[in-house]
């Protein structure tokens, strides 16, 4: 479908050939580039990938182009902080995922429950839920609470983590306390299931179950709605709702031979007016099943969603904040906060002992690499800051989207 899209518009209009090969491994791009033989453009790559490709030089700085400051507007700018590396964005996004709340009408109404909007309402609600036989998700997700909370994961020079911040300490126990105070389930087998039946009558997810509930469970037809994920109020009344998700990007590789044209590529192919034809094409063929997350908003409300669901999303979309990369934080993040959680909810363990202990594992690795990475000299002494970006404020995009 790409390339038959790339003969029928993008040639006649640029007069740029393109030949697109399908990779079955992406770590195979790892061996081209070494063999010299690496593609002008990579796409659908996870979205780690761009970053562990940058900090070794591999691929184009696309700040480099004069018109990138424009086409970055296009985009969430909570999506930007995972391709950001020393100054420079190495990667455009294409697709984007990110997790909303499920809930079943019929059963909220019979409790007579209202769809909480934030996790005061919810702690509310448990009791009524468990005293039924009911409960919530488990969150495996612990970016939910650290980025409500305001805590930042690193340092804005990126020397150490951000963990041991009173901000991070309350966010880590207020994530173990669903499962320490408010009795939820410490695992999940499938919450599509779960839902169907009834014994999760509310539960936060990704997208993907939005299709799989709307092709797999055609009796709940009408008896469910998305909602935004639980957020926490500011002092200013808003419900701040911050969260990442998943994303699908594309790059341009150091050694390519045509990088300009393939900047000219990455910009038609992420065009609202590609993604919607590619989107609208992808389902009509295959099923609402393959609808395509496309990161391009004006593409994405084109797509055949319901109203009220759309709107949901937007809702969320407009908290999207991914979290930047670190050398050594990266990789190891993940790995330490589930090690952490599993001190403090299984074991026992103080949640601040617990979280202070994986901050010291995290701050130990981050120096190793930054050192390797010529970002530390040899005494230890930070010779250049990674210079982070934040992102403070929702996006105001989504906004000429939203009906009021």
């Amino acid at each position: 479908m790409l390339q038959g899209l790339a003969d029928e518009l993008f040639t006649p209009q640029t007069g740029i050939k393109v030949r697109v090969n399908l990779l079955k491994d992406e770590k195979l791009l790892v061996m081209m580039n070494a063999a010299g033989i690496a593609p002008d453009v990579a796409l659908g790559l996870q979205q780690q990938i761009p970053f562990d490709y940058a900090i070794r030089g591999g691929i184009y700085n696309l700040k480099q182009f004069p018109d990138f400051d424009e086409y970055y507007k296009q985009f969430s700018p909570g999506t930007w902080p995972a391709f950001y590396y020393n100054g420079g964005y190495y990667a455009v996004p294409e697709t984007q995922e990110f997790r909303v709340m499920y809930y079943r009408k019929d059963i909220l109404q019979k409790l007579d429950l209202k769809v909480p909007d934030t996790w005061d309402d919810l702690y509310k609600m448990l009791p009524v839920l468990q005293q039924n036989g009911m409960n919530f998700t488990p969150v495996n997700d612990h970016g939910i609470f650290l980025q409500m909370h305001g805590a930042e994961y690193y340092l804005q020079d990126g020397s150490k983590t951000g963990l041991t911040s009173e901000k991070s300490f309350n966010a880590f126990k207020q994530w173990t306390e669903l499962q320490n105070k408010y009795a939820i389930d410490q695992q999940m087998d499938s919450f599509y299931q779960h839902f169907r039946e009834g014994s999760y009558p509310l539960g936060i997810a990704d997208l993907n179950t939005y299709l799989q509930l709307n092709v797999a469970a055609p009796e709940l037809n009408g008896l469910w709605g998305v909602a935004p994920v639980p957020g926490e109020r500011q002092d200013d009344g808003t419900v701040a709702r911050w969260m990442g998700g998943n994303m699908y990007s594309s790059m341009i590789m150091k050694n390519a031979k045509h990088p300009k044209e393939g900047w000219e590529f990455l910009k038609w192919w992420t065009s609202a007016e590609v993604q919607e034809r590619f989107g609208t094409d992808l389902e009509t063929l295959n099923g609402v099943t393959f609808r395509w997350f496309t990161s391009n908003m004006d593409a994405f409300t084109q797509l055949p969603w319901k109203e009220d669901d759309l709107q949901a999303i937007l809702e969320q979309w407009k908290w999207y904040r991914e979290v930047p990369n670190v050398p050594g934080g990266s990789y190891l993040m993940e790995r330490e906060m589930k090690n952490a959680w599993n001190r403090t909810v299984i074991d026992g363990m103080n949640y601040r002992t617990s979280l202070e202990l994986s901050a010291k594992e995290l701050d130990r690795e981050i120096q190793r690499k930054l050192q390797e990475f010529k970002f530390i000299d040899g005494n230890g002494k930070m010779v250049r800051s990674l210079d982070l970006p934040i992102i403070t404020k929702p996006w105001e995009g989504v906004e000429k989207y939203v009906k009021k």
